[in-house]
């Protein structure tokens, strides 16, 4: 069984914190090997995050390797040298997280990271530096980082972070999309209660002319009223009783085909 516990070359000798991120994405890039000829890694495992992340790194080599096993593991990324075109990249493509380290020319990873949190206060921000002194940490605490990762960066960690954090993202999402269905359910039931009228309560009417009284005391018609308060509409006709009083002539014609059955 072979033993991946160390290279060798010779004689062991003490790694370098670089030949560690090397031996890092070796071991990653070969136990995918190993895992595809065996069936071991599923469709699951092979899926990107959909998720989109910026990883800011000064130092080339730090940034390559890193920059290879993001690119397996995240949807969309985006690529800086230093602070400041980290957060031009920010403000153009938004990202859902960022991964930066601390010590870079041109714009430091905290000065960036105060920018970012002035423009989003949501995305998630992860440091990665060398240092471990408290008063810098508890200043990346103040000003809104997420995690904080030394470096040497060990890969199963920065993968688990990553991961976690696309946890966040994606269960963000959904809760701004419940919310959003909700808003517009509710914006739909308020347009059709605005078209809905009811009349109820007591409506004061003339005993003569039959005239409803409004709430600013004029009197309308029975049915102009009732068409200004509800939905209904009105086809006007004339009873049997009004039909007698009012065309006697025409009631008698009336009943007179009533009675013939005509």
């Amino acid at each position: 069984m072979a033993d991946w516990s160390a290279p060798k070359w010779g004689k062991q000798r003490k790694l370098s914190p670089q030949s560690l991120w090397e031996y890092d994405i070796l071991l990653t890039e070969v136990h995918g090997i190993c895992s595809r000829g065996t069936g071991m890694e599923n469709s699951v495992q092979n899926k990107k995050m959909e998720v989109s992340l910026l990883y800011v790194e000064d130092e080339p080599i730090t940034r390559e390797l890193v920059t290879k096993m993001l690119r397996r593991k995240v949807a969309t990324l985006h690529i800086a040298e230093n602070g400041k075109e980290g957060l031009e990249l920010f403000k153009q493509y938004r990202p859902d997280m960022v991964i930066t380290d601390i010590s870079m020319p041109v714009m430091d990873g905290i000065a960036m990271t105060k920018e970012i949190r002035s423009l989003d206060k949501n995305a998630i921000i992860m440091l990665t530096t060398a240092h471990s002194d408290t008063g810098l940490i508890l200043n990346a605490i103040e000003i809104g980082i997420d995690r904080y990762i030394l470096k040497p960066v060990d890969m199963a960690t920065l993968l688990a972070a990553v991961e976690k954090s696309s946890e966040t993202v994606l269960l963000q999402r959904t809760i701004q999309r419940q919310n959003r269905e909700k808003d517009e359910l509710i914006a739909k039931l308020r347009d059709a209660l605005d078209h809905v009228k009811i009349l109820s309560g007591l409506l004061p009417i003339c005993a003569s002319c039959k005239k409803i009284r409004d709430d600013k005391g004029y009197w309308s018609q029975i049915e102009e009223y009732i068409s200004e308060h509800s939905e209904a509409e009105f086809s006007h006709g004339i009873c049997p009783d009004c039909m007698k009083k009012l065309y006697p002539e025409l009631y008698s014609k009336y009943m007179a085909k009533k009675e013939t059955g005509a």
